[in-house]
């Protein structure tokens, strides 16, 4: 418990900015981890925090954590509370600081194109004021309405044009953090160094554990002058494996790069358009939502009547720059497709999918009220893993859920995987046992495929049992430096298992 003393010292501090009241506590005891939306649903309580702040200036982040260390009282930070790994939640109660009032523009460097934003500011807000100047970060997570700059930074996220602008951590050029005893630590502005370690990417990742992120200086880049799409179809996933990566090796930098298996491709048929995606749409929400509870008892019955449909693989590929540049690697793609038998749909799928891209994360809405869960599961590996990591994970899940998946967020050397599960049960702990049996049995898999378990959701405490084997040695690491900088263990403990 939080001493009332401390309590009174905030108040003092932070005025209307600081409460208890029963309201805000339970407003901020989780992120959007589904393991705890399936316990809301049954109404099974979730421990609250014991306090709130919401602090303006990193001053008061300062003044915050140095109050805290010295009574030995535990902090979370919360951005956007878009999170879906549990790593928001105040599982230890004590003080959960909202950082969303922190929302400045400290700097705007059009020459070097850079930017110096606070860590509360809105992704989508952040993005219409860099767009209103002629300049893009180039990130579009799923999660761009709810999220935060600072979250996107602790969790190493992903838009969905990282194939040519890199994730976050390509983004970002210094960093600002608060440590847990107050000091604020600051990383010099540069566009290389080889003066020793990147302090930058010890907190990159970082999941609050360490400290809180107050602002960070990002990369820019002039808005695109065009921007075009396409959408192939394959006979089968691995043929458009295949052309990913030789698109990938050949030099070629599309912005974005989705390819969806055959019952991803069945979810979105009807954006291509035509009677035929139509009828597989029809088919699809019939089966769904009219009979949820049933299709999803039955995972694997679910998924062979599934195949009955005839099954095909759509790649969308976008691709942003000059019009020389894009003409030249558009053209390069459709001859790799080809060789793989891939057969050009124009540039419909790929307008369709952009202009309703951010629309999934609202469709799992329906399978939660049907009394379901669903959640994502993104892995990445190198492209020689890519097939098996598929195959293995979604045997391993298949048992218990209906599966299906797109790779996306692709590399020369590899790419990431992005599962959706739906799964149900009776009584809400044999859904809860269910869920956690499902995440089980496809961390295992991936492991053991060799892949790894987080491309940019982070780890949080749903994945913290599997982080130790994915680290290594480097996680005794991790630990000493986490004692080191938080002797007293109060930055989000639990945590990355920390």
């Amino acid at each position: 418990m939080i001493p009332e003393s401390l309590k009174r010292e905030l108040k003092s501090l932070l005025g209307d900015r600081a409460s208890d009241h029963p309201a805000h506590l339970k407003a901020y005891s989780r992120d959007m981890w589904p393991f705890l939306l399936i316990k809301i649903q049954e109404g099974m309580n979730i421990p609250p925090p014991d306090f709130v702040v919401w602090p303006r200036t990193v001053e008061e982040v300062s003044v915050v954590l140095q109050k805290a260390a010295d009574a030995g009282v535990p902090i979370t930070p919360y951005g956007g509370g878009s999170g879906v790994c549990g790593g928001a939640v105040p599982e230890k109660g004590g003080i959960v600081v909202d950082l969303k009032l922190m929302r400045n523009i400290r700097m705007l460097d059009r020459e070097s194109l850079l930017v110096e934003v606070e860590c509360g500011y809105n992704g989508e807000r952040f993005e219409r004021y860099l767009q209103h100047r002629g300049l893009t970060l180039g990130h579009f997570p799923s999660s761009i309405y709810c999220s935060t700059v600072g979250g996107w930074v602790a969790t190493r996220s992903a838009g969905q044009l990282s194939t040519l602008y890199g994730k976050i951590e390509d983004m970002v050029e210094a960093i600002e953090v608060v440590l847990p005893s107050g000091e604020v630590f600051s990383t010099r502005k540069k566009p290389r160094s080889a003066s020793g370690p990147d302090f930058n990417q010890l907190f990159v990742g970082s999941e609050g554990v360490l400290g809180i992120i107050t602002s960070t200086t990002l990369r820019l880049h002039n808005q695109p002058e065009t921007r075009v799409f396409r959408g192939i179809k394959f006979k089968d996933v691995y043929a458009g494996i295949e052309s990913i990566r030789e698109i990938m090796q050949r030099g070629i930098k599309p912005s974005a790069v989705r390819l969806y298996d055959e019952l991803d491709t069945l979810l979105v048929a009807s954006d291509l358009g035509g009677e035929k995606g139509e009828k597989k749409e029809g088919f699809l929400k019939t089966l769904m939502m009219r009979a949820q509870r049933l299709a999803l008892s039955y995972p694997s019955i679910t998924r062979g009547l599934l195949n009955i449909v005839p099954g095909e693989c759509l790649l969308i590929l976008a691709f942003d720059g000059t019009s020389r540049e894009v003409e030249w690697a558009l053209g390069e793609s459709l001859e790799i497709c080809k060789e793989h038998e891939g057969v050009d749909q124009g540039e419909k799928p790929g307008i369709a999918w952009w202009k309703d891209r951010y629309k999934v994360s609202y469709n799992m809405s329906p399978v939660f009220y049907g009394g379901s869960f669903v959640d994502t599961i993104e892995v990445a590996g190198p492209w020689s893993v890519i097939p098996k990591l598929y195959d293995e994970i979604r045997k391993a899940v298949t048992r218990q859920a209906v599966i299906l998946a797109h790779f996306s967020h692709a590399y020369p050397d590899g790419c990431s995987i992005y599962f959706t599960f739906a799964a149900t049960g009776g009584s809400g702990e044999e859904k809860l046992k269910k869920y956690t049996d499902i995440w089980q049995a496809a961390m295992e898999a991936c492991l053991s495929a060799g892949g790894s378990i987080s491309h940019h959701h982070g780890v949080g405490r749903l994945k913290a049992p599997f982080v130790e084997r994915e680290l290594g040695g480097a996680y005794g690491i991790l630990r000493e430096i986490k004692k080191t900088l938080d002797p007293r263990g109060i930055m989000n403990p639990g945590v990355m298992g920390l």
